[in-house]
């Protein structure tokens, strides 16, 4: 399962949609990774919230595996978002982390697990909720 931004922003803030969705993961086993371009969105979002809550972010995501962005990935995620941009007709306004999130989807063969449902399927990968 490849963890979204939104998702983890969810689980960190204690919304209980998201925990029970956290806990039937690892009930059943599920492999739950972050793309690294997850983190830059998690980093900026706690620079301002201090350093209990930076930390805090920073021991939550040593649970997870992270995908690392390579150039196969990037590129990927390039193809992805000019697709979704030509299939709306222009611009997408999908920004430039969820293509790298899609193309590690792509890579895993697994759902992201996300909010965002629009933008990951109008970047054509499978979407879970919670």
């Amino acid at each position: 399962m490849i963890l979204e931004t939104s998702y983890l922003v969810d689980l960190f803030d204690g919304r209980q949609n998201a925990f029970e969705r956290g806990l039937d993961l690892v009930e059943t086993g599920a492999v739950q990774r972050v793309p690294s371009p997850v983190i830059v969105e998690l980093s900026d979002g706690v620079a301002f919230g201090g350093e209990e809550e930076r930390r805090n972010v920073q021991n939550a995501l040593r649970m997870y595996p992270i995908a690392h962005q390579d150039e196969r990935l990037a590129q990927r995620a390039g193809e992805l978002l000019a697709r979704a941009d030509v299939a709306s007709g222009g611009e997408s306004g999908i920004d430039e982390v969820d293509p790298v999130v899609a193309a590690v989807a792509e890579r895993y063969d697994e759902p992201v697990l996300t909010a965002n449902v629009a933008d990951f399927d109008a970047l054509g990968v499978t979407v879970e909720t919670y």
